[in-house]
């Protein structure tokens, strides 16, 4: 019985160590396709061009750093590094050395381009020197750009600055006429310049400094946009179209008329636009006058009293003016009217 239970136990540890066995191998399998999985779907071949030399790295990351980290490349502070399409692209810097006659060199960090670049990087003019390389020339690596400054001057130049106009619009104002608050002045301003010279010739003037020396003044103006004046207006008016220096304000009723040709005025004048007949008694020949109708509609303007209203010795009418054509005086026809005899 002892022999026989003992072959039963021999026999039942054999099939459980086959099967450990089996397991063992499952999981290897497993853990292997697993992997394999992993790494072609996750893993991503890029390639490192480094100053034209090419290779390939298979990586986890997407980040440049940490490719190039992880493949041992080295980049150094003025490298350029950019990355497209599974590509990182490295563009090595050089140095390139800006030799100004009379000053300390400069050492400029360059990946490429021309010698115009590299006196840009320094902020240097080329048309104010004369240098050894061709400013299209391209850079290289221990390049020396040897450059000696033109000769130069100052020059002071003093030039006007045009003052501005302020315009303001009234209807009291008769049309046309402009009347200023305050006259425009125009300022001025001193300009230094540095000119270069070449062979004895002006290749290049650039502003050193402006300076306002005068500020200018603004003009203040009314346009007026009332009724037209049939009469010149020889004289200031005020913001209400009223003259700035007058004796005397009159008022009363007015009337117009017109005479043929070769007719003279009882002054011995001819009669024009301007010409006023007045009673003599009231306002004395020769008064200079400004004369517009009391709604402001219609501004006769400048005239002289030079000749007699017949309507005014009778004081039926304070003035008689004097119009080119019976048509205008039968369209102004007896106006109440304001008349400024002036100073």
């Amino acid at each position: 019985m002892k022999q026989q239970m003992k072959a039963i136990c021999e026999q039942s540890y054999a099939v459980m160590k086959q099967h450990r066995l089996a397991c063992v191998a499952i999981s290897i399998l497993v853990m292997s396709i697993i992997f394999f999985t992993v790494t072609t779907t996750f893993l991503t071949a890029t390639t490192i061009v480094d100053d034209g030399q090419q290779r390939t790295v298979l990586t986890f990351s997407k980040q440049p750093e940490a490719i190039l980290a992880s493949a041992g490349v080295a980049v150094r502070p003025n490298d350029i590094v950019s990355a497209s399409d599974g590509h990182i692209h490295i563009r090595r810097a050089f140095e390139v050395t800006v030799a100004v006659e009379g000053q300390q060199p400069q050492t400029v960090h360059v990946t490429g381009g021309t010698v115009a670049d590299a006196l840009a990087s320094v902020q240097i003019n080329p048309l104010t020197h004369t240098m050894t390389k061709q400013t299209e020339d391209a850079l290289c690596a221990g390049m020396v750009i040897n450059l000696k400054p033109l000769p130069c001057s100052l020059r002071t130049e003093t030039t006007k600055i045009k003052h501005e106009t302020s315009l303001t619009f009234s209807s009291s104002i008769p049309a046309g006429s402009r009347l200023v608050q305050q006259a425009g002045v125009d300022g001025s301003k001193t300009t230094v310049y540095r000119e270069y010279f070449k062979d004895g010739k002006l290749v290049l003037s650039e502003v050193v400094s402006e300076t306002v020396t005068a500020e200018p003044v603004t003009e203040f103006a009314t346009i007026g946009e009332g009724a037209h004046s049939i009469s010149p207006i020889p004289l200031e008016l005020d913001e209400n179209g009223v003259p700035t220096k007058y004796k005397q304000v009159l008022t009363g009723n007015a009337t117009a008329y017109t005479a043929k040709p070769g007719a003279v005025t009882a002054t011995g004048t001819v009669p024009a636009v301007g010409t006023i007949g007045v009673n003599p008694k009231i306002i004395p020949y020769g008064s200079k006058l400004f004369i517009v109708t009391q709604s402001g509609s219609y501004v006769y303007g400048y005239g002289v009293a030079r000749d007699t209203g017949g309507a005014c010795l009778n004081n039926t009418v304070i003035a008689d003016l004097y119009m080119d054509s019976r048509k205008e005086c039968f369209q102004f026809g007896r106006r109440p009217v304001y008349i400024y005899i002036l100073e």
